[in-house]
């Protein structure tokens, strides 16, 4: 009988457990998309994650990847260049798209920018190559190099446009943290976030046709401040996009997103859906507050031997709504300070985790000031006041056992000359 209810008791707690939310990485989401992912922009924790480690084909949202990188050898991004052949050469042959660019064109590299970001154009990307690193197998090693900055192991790009090529891959994952840096830089944040743009020539008015679309039906886009999209038949649909949600700021990729009856509106339904998913799962929750004492640290010298510190600023995260307390950690990286110690003296910093995911790195100061202790202040009054006197003793005590020493050679002389004349 025992047993019996035992297994019922089991079964129950089976059943009832299987309805408890977890709102975790990799929870399902209703997108088409074999891949996704949303990370936090400013501390790259990873709130969704669908076969994001796995590789993939970006397709054309490569270009991010190509602006960011033309963008950080830029000083001047109304300087202008001239579209020569090479620059549109293989476009056409390639089934890439343009932006329109003509030979002998004079154009500022903002309208390059704009040219990749907005059309897509395959020549605005050749151009910004070519003008800045002479060629594109130059700018490519470029690409690669940065992608090796970041860490990023998945990624290997072998073209500034993402036309297919089997050797040239990456991840949903190693997208978002290349945007979320690229997103660091606020001449890029100008080109990613821009809707439409008129060239400085005039010849050119282009608009971001996956948002224009999405509008043009009726759909709310207005979670996507900023993105870029792409296709091939082998990657599918992609889609980068930066999401505001709630007044802060997340990187959403997602990949092969592919319709039944067609490719219209995946991408943007996935990233929508994954904002969404945000937007009902996780909120930005202040963890710590100003001035929180965390920790004290040692004073050498001092009146007292040691002090608190406290944090400089409030410590916000995104956490799930139903986050533990406990999955909180903190990692502290404190030194001794010899006193004196001034008030809101910098102490240390603070790492503060999720679970394993590093959100911030924070400054540790001091609650108040500790002067010396009376002992070591008496030893300096020793060391400055009495030490010079001991010394100028000293000196004089030498000085005169010289004096008494040369006196007294003067006298035996004297005496060795008196007695020489007695002879």
């Amino acid at each position: 009988m025992i047993k019996k209810l035992l297994t019922i008791t089991l079964s129950l707690m089976m059943i009832f457990t299987s309805f408890v939310p977890v709102f975790a990485e990799g929870e399902e989401v209703n997108i088409v998309g074999q891949y996704g992912i949303v990370i936090d922009k400013d501390t790259g924790q990873v709130l969704y994650n669908k076969n994001a480690h796995d590789k993939m084909y970006p397709a054309s949202i490569t270009k991010i990847l190509t602006c960011i990188v033309a963008i950080e050898m830029l000083d001047d991004l109304d300087k202008t260049a001239t579209i020569t052949q090479s620059d549109i050469d293989t476009v056409w042959e390639t089934g890439a798209t343009s932006a329109d660019f003509t030979v002998g064109e004079v154009v500022t590299y903002r309208d390059m920018l704009m040219g990749a970001m907005l059309p897509s154009g395959a020549d605005a990307c050749r151009a910004l190559a070519n003008n800045t690193c002479g060629s594109q197998e130059k700018f490519v090693e470029k690409m690669n190099q940065l992608v090796n900055k970041l860490g990023l192991k998945d990624s290997h790009f072998v073209n500034t446009t993402g036309i297919h090529d089997d050797d040239h891959y990456t991840t949903a994952y190693d997208m978002a943290k290349i945007t979320q840096y690229a997103l660091k830089n606020k001449k890029f944040v100008e080109v990613f976030d821009r809707y439409q743009y008129t060239s400085s020539d005039g010849q050119h008015q282009w608009v971001k046709k996956v948002i224009y679309k999405s509008k043009r039906d009726h759909i709310d886009t207005s979670m996507i401040e900023g993105c870029k999209s792409g296709y091939t038949s082998k990657a599918q649909s992609t889609l980068s996009s930066l999401l505001n949600i709630d007044d802060h700021h997340y990187v959403c990729v997602v990949g092969f997103s592919k319709n039944s009856d067609g490719y219209n509106h995946c991408t943007v339904n996935d990233t929508l859906a994954l904002g969404n998913y945000v937007k009902d799962h996780y909120s930005v929750a202040n963890i710590i507050k100003k001035d929180a004492k965390m920790n004290s640290v040692k004073i050498k010298n001092g009146q007292t031997n040691k002090v608190d510190v406290i944090t400089e600023k409030d410590i916000e995260a995104v956490l799930p709504n139903n986050y533990n307390p406990s999955d909180l950690k903190y990692k502290y990286h404190l030194k001794d300070l010899t006193a004196p110690v001034k008030k809101d003296q910098k102490a240390g910093t603070m790492d503060v985790y999720y679970r394993d995911t590093k959100l911030e790195t924070i400054s540790l100061n001091t609650t108040q000031a500790v002067d010396e202790s009376g002992s070591v202040v008496f030893m300096r009054k020793m060391k400055n006041v009495v030490l010079p006197c001991v010394m100028a003793v000293v000196i004089i005590l030498v000085v005169l056992l010289l004096v008494r020493k040369i006196m007294i050679k003067q006298r035996r002389k004297k005496r060795r000359q008196q007695r020489n004349r007695r002879k």
